[in-house]
């Protein structure tokens, strides 16, 4: 009998394909937004291509993550990095940009070295949207700058969006089956393809919610400074009353005043933003009216004839807490703890092949990365002080310590 391989769930798969379009759909319009200054080709057809062309940055992403994934040793890494570096060089015909890719396989390496698994590279998150802002505000305020960005850019930033939600919805999904999974008779299989199919339903509303106005979207802004008026003659005559008259101005003899451009775009962004709330929230009431109603019916169930009772008032508040944030020093901490503990987690890194695991207690992870002898003692005595004791190191503590 062949031993049976395990099975890699297709949503994980999505999920990580995700994590490399995030970093594409990041980098594409700065991309499209840097190469008319490169190349000095500033038609709306050659930013479009720009903007297009700048998604093949999925490739070198792709493959540094693959390479960080499966080399475990340095020199191969070290090797493909070149490789990676080269190949990008090569898509996009200059050489600026081995720039990104050293960068790119830099970050990843870092990461790999501190066992960070949660990788900026791999991970949308919501803010870095504010960086779609960046070529339609340059064009705003600068006439030279091409207008295409301001209808550009809504659309990166609405895929954006989707991107971020589904990668976020799938990353919910895995973390509520692996909690769960150890609970006798879970229907894992069914939870997950009912989520998911919640989750492609939400997606394909929000699609045909964002998408359609932004792509008939042909408007252009622009700032314009109040011109400088110059001031109107005035014409004096003095007649026998003794009687002034003055020409009157431009200004109130033609009324014909021009909307403020500042103000109407923030008038439109406004009510956009305000018609898609109402139907995202539409949406959400509609789906969870609907899920109030399911659990309604669902009071009871039978469980191999044992009566599960489903009580309305129960609160899992240990699922809903958030993950705690790791306790490690910030990266400009440079006190004497933050010393101590950079330096005890630099020797278990560098006499181990892989990372002890969080659970580890210090001794665990000596013992994990075979490390003995007075020196590691002296060190997890001053590790132990500096993050658990209340007076903590100081610098003679350091200076013994070298």
């Amino acid at each position: 009998m062949t031993p049976k391989t395990r099975r890699i769930p297709l949503r994980r798969i999505v999920f990580i394909v995700l994590g490399w379009l995030h970093g594409a759909l990041i980098f594409a319009p700065l991309y499209g937004f840097i190469f008319p200054f490169l190349n000095g080709s500033f038609s709306r057809q050659d930013i479009l291509h720009s903007q297009l062309f700048g998604l093949l940055i999925v490739i070198p992403i792709a493959l540094s993550w693959l390479a960080g994934r499966y080399l475990r040793g340095i020199v191969p890494y070290l090797i493909a990095c070149a490789g990676i570096i080269a190949v990008t060089i090569l898509l996009f015909g200059t050489r600026l940009m081995a720039i990104p890719a050293i960068v790119l396989c830099f970050f990843r390496f870092y990461n790999r070295v501190t066992g960070e698994r949660h990788s900026i590279f791999d991970h949308a998150t919501y803010p870095a949207m504010l960086l779609f802002l960046i070529p339609p505000a340059a064009s705003f305020f600068y006439t030279d700058i091409n207008g295409i960005y301001q209808i550009t850019a809504p659309i990166f930033a609405a895929v954006y969006f989707l991107l971020c939600f589904a990668q976020h919805g799938l990353g919910r999904i895995d973390e509520y089956v692996a909690v769960n999974n150890t609970m006798h008779n879970l229907p894992a299989r069914r939870i997950a393809q009912i989520s998911v199919s919640t989750l492609a339903a939400i997606l394909v509303i929000f699609t045909a919610i964002l998408l359609p106005p932004l792509l008939q979207n042909n408007s252009v802004y622009r700032y314009e400074p109040p011109p400088v008026s110059e001031s109107a003659p005035v014409e004096t005559e003095t007649s026998d009353n003794t009687t002034e008259f003055v020409e009157q101005p431009d200004w109130m003899t033609h009324m014909d005043v021009k909307p403020n451009p500042v103000l109407t775009l923030i008038l439109s962004i406004i009510e956009y933003i305000l018609l898609a709330a109402v139907c995202v929230g539409a949406v959400f009431g509609i789906i969870f009216g609907a899920l109030r109603l399911s659990r309604l019916f669902q009071s009871s169930f039978h469980d191999k004839d044992d009566l599960v009772e489903n009580l309305r008032d129960d609160h899992a508040e240990a699922i809903r807490e958030r993950r705690q944030r790791r306790d490690r020093p910030g990266f400009f901490d440079r006190s004497p703890n933050a010393l101590i503990r950079r330096r005890y987690r630099k020797t278990i890194l560098r006499a181990s092949k892989q990372p002890p695991e969080p659970w580890m207690s210090p001794a665990e992870a000596e013992a994990h990365a075979k490390l003995t002898g007075d020196s590691i003692e002296h060190l997890h005595v001053l590790y132990e002080k500096a993050r658990y004791s209340a007076d903590g190191c100081s610098r003679q503590d350091i200076a013994e310590n070298r």
